[in-house]
C-alpha cells in the first residue's frame, strides 16, 4: 500500500467523518429499520446518529487505522468480537456487509485520487472477504 496516498485517504476520512457516516447510518436504516430495536436509544440521539455513533463511526476509525498502520489485519479482532455479539442484538453479516459496502462506495464519492481509489477498494474488499469468512458465509 502506498503509504503517502494511505494517509493522505485517512486525512480525507477525518476530515469528512461526520457527514460520511451519518449518510451511511441514514441509508442503513432506510434499508433495514429492524436495526432500529437493536440500538440502545437514549433521549439525545436521533437512531441515526446513534448508529452513526456505535457502528459506522467505528467503522470509519477503523478504516483510517488500517491505512495509518498499513495492517488490514487490525480489522481481523474487530469482526470476531462482532460476530460473536451483534447476532445477540439483531445484527446480521448482511447488515455488516451493506454498511461496509456503503462506506466505501461514499468514500468513493469524496474526491480521491486513483491511487487512493484502489487502497480503498483494496480494504473495502478485505474487509467484506473477512465478514464472510468469520460468519461461515460463501
Amino acid at each position: 500500500m502506498d503509504s503517502v496516498a494511505a494517509t493522505k485517504l485517512a486525512s480525507q476520512l477525518s476530515r469528512q467523518h461526520q457527514p460520511l457516516c451519518d449518510h451511511v447510518s441514514a441509508r442503513l436504516l432506510a434499508a433495514y429499520p429492524e436495526l432500529t430495536r437493536s440500538l440502545r436509544l437514549e433521549e439525545n440521539y436521533t437512531p441515526v446518529a446513534r448508529l452513526s455513533e456505535v457502528a459506522v463511526e467505528r467503522l470509519n476509525d477503523l478504516v483510517r487505522s488500517v491505512l495509518l498502520f498499513d495492517l488490514p489485519s487490525l480489522a481481523d479482532q474487530e469482526l470476531q468480537w462482532a460476530q460473536g455479539v451483534l447476532p445477540r442484538s439483531g445484527v446480521t453479516p448482511e447488515h455488516q456487509s451493506s454498511m461496509v459496502s456503503w462506506f466505501f462506495e461514499e468514500v468513493c464519492k469524496l474526491p480521491i485520487s486513483p491511487v487512493e481509489l484502489a487502497i480503498a477498494h483494496e480494504i473495502e474488499q478485505y474487509f467484506l472477504h473477512q465478514i464472510r469468512q468469520v460468519y461461515h458465509v460463501n
